[in-house]
């Protein structure tokens, strides 16, 4: 018969608080690293839908994503701003960064009158690259 000893008893038992600690520490990390993309998509605008699934490559570093509402309102960075507010806002982007882009994400019911002010805009202060942001089907 085997008996055990009392000194046997305290060594099965797991320190489960440093692999929590551990734990705890990995979570916090890649909760702070993580960056959140979509603070510039604006969910409010629904974007027309591109038959020919030509989809455009989002690499470049240097993106100013503006988005136009139903209603004509501009948002920028999640910011309502009006046209004066969006023109000095896009003088400054281009001076700080000389080859910045600009992605208009309009709604697909926007007048083309609000779509073509930011193109204006654009062409004003001086952006040399600026796409029209479509849905594929994809």
């Amino acid at each position: 018969m085997r008996i055990k000893s009392s000194e046997s008893d305290v060594n099965d038992v797991i320190n489960m608080s440093s692999l929590l600690d551990v734990l705890f520490i990995l979570i916090i990390f890649f909760l702070v690293t993580t960056t959140f993309k979509q603070l510039e998509d604006d969910h409010l605008v629904d974007l027309p839908i591109d038959e020919r699934n030509q989809a455009l490559s989002n690499k470049a570093g240097d993106v100013v994503k503006i988005n136009i509402r139903q209603s004509g309102a501009y948002v920028v960075m999640d910011n309502p701003v009006s046209e004066e507010e969006l023109e000095s806002t896009m003088k400054q982007a281009v001076s700080d960064r000389p080859g910045v882009k600009v992605l208009i994400r309009a709604d697909k019911e926007t007048k083309h009158l609000y779509v073509a002010n930011v193109l204006s805009i654009c062409k004003y202060v001086g952006v040399k690259d600026t796409h029209i942001m479509v849905r594929t089907l994809n």
